[in-house]
């Protein structure tokens, strides 16, 4: 048994020997933000129920938010295998689903009954968003990224992403979202190259509907074919400093719909859409710009049942921005325009823009109210894609110091068509919808202001103040006031 066991050593430690030697790189990094945030006139002062007085019960926000968002990275040690998980726990509004809290034996007798006291503000406390209450430790991670991104092999110029993963085309006219799917992209200069595929949807939801903030399994049908998929292609040639054009394109094959022809009598079961989008940056001495141009057409708009299942209409239209930079010492000034088409509310199909998951946040993407709020996103003014809109603005950054930016920024965004503000234009009008600017000609002008200033590296505190005067008078204008301590390493 001995010599047995002697050999069986030695050969293992023979195979040990010949076995290459494997080296994994772990890296782990985090965002945490804390989120101060109070305003006057928040969404719901663009609807007629609101519309009594400038200053409406209701619609000004005040809250304390917290997010953190760990990162998980591990690669070989030649970087030909990576896999990434990221997390998010937030955002968690201070105050809202706390755990179990109160006193022990504690409290008064009421009618006879021994009633326990607490402080908390009850016990929703699983799903994302919870935990912010009395008792705190809420059930509430939730996976924002988790893939796996390798090389190909023999040489091939090109890496595959699998998994859930971030989704953005330029300045978040059509997509700026996570979602799960698949890409395989590379360069071989001066051409960069992507093809993808994401799924947005496996079919309607089919569980029971939840109670607030009570979390479930989604349940979808993975014998029927009703997904909804896109499918695109992205290519980007550096051809000099002055020109970086690019060109993407994206088709939508949506069949949440129509599970089987039968369904959706006389109707092609499956809903298309397409987009097209063209863009270029580049340098001139020390004057940059972007230019970007997306034309869109979705049969029944971006769920493919608008109006209705059974007569959709189509929805095409097209969206330009574009912004230039200009340098002048510490201060850099940025002059902005934008210009989305909208519905003529005249029945039959739609001319506005449509989108995927639209995060626009103003001409040149430089706006803090007017779009989708920048990184002080907690609320949402205006809408998230250009539709119906027209805008002129700029803003100007400057750095008196390197630890500190200050910015400056007015703009003023116009409907492109009364009627493309859908208050009048009936059940074919698509579009946004501000009961309050009804029959105005635009939503009005943003000023805002904002800092950064680093107090150590990697942390940061910022601080907005901005306003939106509306068409709909003076009484009717919108304020946010946030103050945000950020730190990411």
């Amino acid at each position: 048994m001995r010599k047995f066991l002697w050999v069986v050593a030695v050969g293992a430690l023979v195979l040990a020997l010949a076995a290459p030697a494997m080296a994994l790189d772990f890296k782990f990094g985090s965002e945490y933000r804390v989120r101060f945030t109070t305003g006057v006139n928040n969404p719901l002062s663009f609807t007629a129920a609101t519309a009594a007085s400038g200053d409406n019960a209701g619609t000004n926000v005040r809250s304390v938010q917290l997010r953190v968002r760990p990162r998980f990275d591990v690669s070989d040690d030649n970087g030909n295998m990576t896999a990434t998980l990221r997390l998010e726990i937030g955002d968690v509004e201070f105050g809202n689903g706390g755990g179990a809290v109160g006193e022990t034996n504690a409290g008064f007798t009421s009618g006879g009954t021994r009633t326990g006291t607490t402080v908390g503000s009850g016990s929703a406390r699983v799903g994302n968003g919870s935990g912010g209450g009395f008792g705190a430790d809420g059930v509430n991670v939730e996976t924002k990224w988790g893939y796996i991104d390798f090389a190909l092999p023999f040489g091939l110029p090109a890496r595959v992403r699998a998994g859930i993963q971030p989704w953005f085309l330029p300045k978040g006219l059509i997509l700026d979202d996570d979602g799960a799917g698949l890409r395989a992209y590379g360069t071989v200069k001066p051409v960069s190259y992507e093809l993808f595929w994401f799924r947005t949807s496996g079919g309607p939801n089919t569980a029971a509907a939840l109670g607030s903030g009570a979390a479930g399994q989604v349940v979808t049908s993975n014998t029927t074919d009703n997904n909804y998929d896109f499918y695109g292609g992205r290519i980007d040639v550096a051809i000099a400093p002055w020109l970086n054009p690019g060109v993407y394109y994206l088709f939508g094959d949506n069949r949440l719909n129509c599970t089987t022809s039968g369904t959706c009598p006389g109707v092609n079961r499956t809903r298309e859409s397409h987009y097209v989008g063209l863009t270029a940056t580049g340098k001139f001495g020390i004057v940059s710009y972007d230019l970007d141009w997306v034309y869109g057409s979705a049969e029944g708009g971006q769920s493919g049942a608008f109006p209705t299942a059974a007569a959709p209409i189509d929805v095409k239209g097209w969206a330009l921005d574009g912004a230039v930079h200009f340098p002048i010492g510490p201060v850099t000034v940025n002059l902005a325009g934008a210009y989305g088409t909208g519905d003529r509310a005249n029945g039959g199909a739609s001319e506005a823009f449509p989108s995927i998951a639209a995060s626009w946040n103003g001409a040149g993407g430089g706006f803090e109210m007017i779009g989708s709020g920048g990184p002080f996103d907690q609320v949402e003014f205006t809408q998230d894609s250009p539709t119906n809109l027209w805008m002129l603005g700029g803003w100007v950054t400057y750095n008196p110091v390197k630890a500190l930016t200050l910015k400056t920024a007015y703009g003023y965004a116009g409907f492109v068509k009364k009627n493309g503000n859908c208050t009048t234009g009936g059940a074919t009008c698509y579009g946004p919808r501000y009961e309050t600017l009804q029959g105005k000609s635009g939503v009005g002008q943003e000023l805002s202001f904002r800092a950064d200033y680093d107090i150590w590296t990697g942390f940061k505190i910022q601080g907005q103040m901005g306003w939106l005067f509306t068409r709909a008078g003076s009484n009717k204008t919108a304020a946010e006031y946030v103050l945000q301590m950020y730190y990411n390493f």
